[in-house]
């Protein structure tokens, strides 16, 4: 029954919106909540969910047949006993009974424009006339289907994998949507991990928590391991020749960056997620779960003027709090101000949030960025031959101007190419340049020791034949 009351608790609002009397480009926007007519029991909201329910579970055992109402009167007493006949026989004939919807249709014609359109198609069940016997209609059978949905990172494991396969069957056009779904799961997890650590009331979640934790953190790396599985695939030629051959047939403009950008969202994602379920499996495993929520000063004075504490506490704290060394006792917001938290109150017109969405711009991969910036550069110039490092860095490759103004260094990142060759190809060696490398740079920093030379190599060549002249020493400052 929860997983309908998710469903219905998000669409309640769009039917309201639905069926609402407003006046069109009225001045009085102010909308207060309806008042239900109903007899708010959920006594025929809990027939009809659990009726759809057992007509879904009956449709794929007869392979959709009409179910005699009955068989449905005798199922769900076992779970209602007060039910009636007339009171399950009313419920089938309002799902059975369709309402029309109205919507706005829009159109790629500039002459049809958008357009007021309706459906009828909105009844959940499929009732014959004669006999009365019942099954679920299409609608019917998505809204349970729907109902069912599992929005859990523990299930978004297998998910990601989907991703591999859209590659493969070059469904390119399917890989966002995947990743959106996948970050969905990451960041609501993230959220049940703040309201845990701000509510520590909730015992059910901190419970399941703890004991789901080494699921919780396999699922983690099995989907950060296919998400680099990923990356790694969008640079191989074969890879990339075919994106260029769907993109050429699509009616909007792709590009490869289109599909990189949703895998580093859902990496900078589970980096945070990962540092916060750390952060509340160390707060399990210490005892620290406090409390975090919003406090308000003035209900906290109100109550303590209404319901005032023991004198001997007020004295205590009077004794520790108050000013010293005066005549009168008139407290003064200087002495209170390094001793209480500023907490903000729910009517200050900044709120207490968390903001992860710097932790989430592909900026923050610095590395990413040097690949988008030089990746391209030096793929096109190991075609024409073995590429040193002073080569590299006589080139300018070890700094790139960030919005026309600043200057970053990226040295590491650069050198990283020499260590890392998968980050640009998969057929890349490295070797040893006889002559050591020896440059100051403009900003009196030294790089002397081993030149690195980045070479491609045939995929019939063994690398046997490279690394006994490759040393671990790497260039030093």
């Amino acid at each position: 029954m929860n997983s309908w009351i998710v469903l219905l608790s998000t669409t309640l609002r769009l039917v309201d919106l639905h069926d609402s009397n407003h006046e069109r480009h009225s001045d009085h926007t102010r909308v207060s909540l309806e008042k239900r007519t109903g007899h708010q029991d959920g006594y025929w909201l809990d027939i009809a969910c659990q009726l759809l329910e057992y007509l879904l579970e009956e449709d794929y055992q007869t392979n959709g047949q009409f179910i005699p109402q009955g068989r449905c009167l005798n199922y769900l007493r076992g779970m209602i006993p007060e039910l009636t006949a007339d009171d399950l026989g009313y419920v089938i004939n309002m799902l059975s009974t369709p309402s029309e919807l109205f919507f706005t249709r829009y159109s790629e014609r500039e002459a049809e424009g958008r357009r007021a359109a309706s459906t009828k198609q909105t009844a959940l069940l499929e009732k014959q006339s004669k006999i009365g016997h019942v099954r679920l209609s299409q609608a019917g059978r998505q809204s349970v289907t729907l109902s069912r949905q599992v929005d859990d990172i523990l299930y978004s494991e297998h998910d990601a994998a989907k991703i591999i396969s859209a590659i493969a069957r070059s469904d390119f056009d399917r890989i966002p949507p995947i990743c959106d779904s996948i970050l969905l799961s990451i960041r609501g997890l993230t959220r049940e991990i703040r309201r845990i650590r701000e509510n520590p009331a909730l015992e059910g979640k901190l419970d399941s928590f703890r004991n789901n934790r080494k699921y919780y953190q396999s699922a983690v790396r099995n989907i950060q391991a296919t998400v680099f599985d990923c990356q790694k695939q969008f640079l191989r030629q074969e890879i990339q020749e075919r994106f260029t051959q769907w993109a050429q047939q699509q009616a909007d403009e792709w590009e490869l960056q289109m599909l990189d950008r949703p895998l580093i969202r859902i990496l900078s994602a589970l980096e945070n997620l990962n540092r916060r379920l750390t952060d509340l499996l160390r707060d399990i495993a210490e005892g620290r779960i406090q409390s975090m929520g919003i406090v308000d000063f003035n209900k906290a004075a109100l109550n303590l003027a209404w319901y005032p504490p023991g004198m001997a506490l007020m004295e205590s704290v009077f004794q520790q709090l108050a000013p010293v060394d005066i005549a009168m006792t008139i407290p003064s917001p200087v002495d209170y101000q390094s001793l209480l938290d500023n907490q903000r109150a729910d009517t200050s017109r900044t709120s207490l949030v968390y903001d992860d969405g710097n932790d989430e711009t592909p900026e923050s991969l610095k590395l990413k960025r040097f690949l988008n910036h030089y990746g391209e550069v030096i793929r096109q110039r190991l075609q024409q031959g073995p590429l040193p490092l002073s080569e590299a860095i006589c080139n300018g490759w070890h700094q790139f101007e960030e919005d026309n103004q600043t200057i970053e260094d990226c040295l590491p990142q650069l050198i990283n190419m020499f260590v890392d060759t998968e980050q640009l190809s998969s057929n890349l060696a490295v070797g040893i340049d006889p002559k050591k490398l020896n440059i100051k740079l403009p900003d009196s920093r030294t790089l002397h020791g081993d030149n690195p030379i980045l070479m491609t190599v045939e995929k019939n060549t063994k690398k046997r034949s490279i690394e006994p002249s490759i040393k671990n020493e790497e260039p030093q400052l």
